[in-house]
């Protein structure tokens, strides 16, 4: 165990740290299944964040139309215990077999290829990995490869994450001839909620930009297009960034907004001095529009005059468990497309 390794053992909690060693030194847990488990859960989590963003890229609001049906019924029927739900209550995709999970990469090909190993060898690894996750959901003793084959997948996936993540903060500013009404209303100046660009300059050292990117698999607009319009693979967003190093409210935002979340794609923060609130472009630009206004408006309600002194993985986890939609220093808030050989896997 190296230095840096001890000193994460031990700033876990007493209880977890119990919990880890009296299932190994029983024998009931072999350390194996721990390390798949951990292993496992960076795959299938960074694929349903992966699935999320490009349905909601595609199909902005009605992503999850292409879901079975089951999982919307599995997610409500968890309502009935909402004495013990988790933040992960909030993603359907968290209520989707991880077999129709992976099935759902390979038949939506063109959005995901880009990102997975060549359609007929990440068809094969669907089957080797359907049987690692079955016996890891029957409590089986791992086989003797399922370790490596897990990682070897991680690092097989990895250029493809970057990829996705560094693509969603390869951002530009829209084009000001644009006809489109986000470009009216936020660039231009023409919503009515518009006057606290220069309000936030003035009276809290805040910025505020508008900016779009674009999905890797889809379509540039042609140099003569009047707008973007609601054109699948394309996201807007509305970008913060508050001077003075003064800590954000990340979660009580969240709260604020809640009657806004179901046109939000994802909400963002790479520090406690950023916050960046993305939509799909298919979504409506009116109401979008109305989102980044309130969301304008909630945001420097909740900027704070105490200064932040946490370090960045400390300030991080402080906002881990908000929602699947917060991200606060995950690469997709994070990785930057200038970033080199960076892994997100580290397997």
């Amino acid at each position: 165990m190296t230095p840096s390794d001890a000193s994460d053992w031990q700033k876990l909690p007493v209880r977890i740290q119990h919990a880890l060693l009296a299932g190994w030194n029983a024998g009931a847990m072999p350390a194996s299944a721990s390390a798949l488990y951990s292993r496992w859960w960076q795959l299938e989590t960074w694929l349903r964040s992966l699935i999320y963003v490009e349905l909601r890229s595609a199909l902005g609001a009605k992503w999850a139309d292409l879901l079975p049906s089951n999982s919307a019924n599995r997610q409500q029927q968890d309502e009935a215990y909402h004495y013990m739900q988790t933040p992960d209550a909030q993603d359907q995709l968290a209520y989707l077999d991880a077999s129709l999970l992976l099935q759902l990469t390979h038949d939506q090909w063109q959005l995901f290829g880009l990102y997975l190993p060549a359609q007929k060898i990440w068809a094969g690894r669907i089957e080797e990995l359907k049987q690692i996750r079955n016996r890891i959901g029957h409590c089986r003793r791992p086989h003797d490869d399922d370790l490596d084959r897990v990682e070897q997948t991680l690092r097989d996936l990895d250029r493809g994450a970057v990829r996705a993540t560094s693509s969603f903060n390869d951002q530009s500013r829209p084009n000001v001839a644009w006809s489109d009404v986000l470009v009216r209303d936020w660039v231009h100046k023409g919503h009515p909620y518009a006057h606290l660009i220069d309000h936030a300059t003035r009276q809290y050292d805040t910025s505020f930009r508008l900016a779009v990117s674009t999905r890797p698999w889809a379509q540039s607009p042609a140099t003569h297009d009047t707008q973007l319009g609601a054109r699948a693979g394309f996201v807007w967003h509305a970008c913060w960034y508050f001077r003075g190093g003064r800590f954000f409210d990340l979660n009580q935002f969240w709260r604020e907004i809640e009657d806004d979340k179901d046109c939000i794609m994802l909400v963002c923060a790479d520090s406690p001095s950023s916050l960046q609130v993305s939509f799909s472009a298919v979504e409506d630009q009116s109401q979008v529009s109305d989102v980044i206004g309130r969301s304008f408006d909630s945001a420097l309600a909740n900027l704070r005059f105490t200064h932040y002194d946490e370090d960045p993985v400390t300030w991080a986890k402080r906002f881990a468990n908000i929602d699947p939609r917060v991200h606060a220093g995950t690469p997709w808030a994070a990785m930057d497309p200038a970033m080199r050989g960076v892994s997100l896997f580290s397997a």
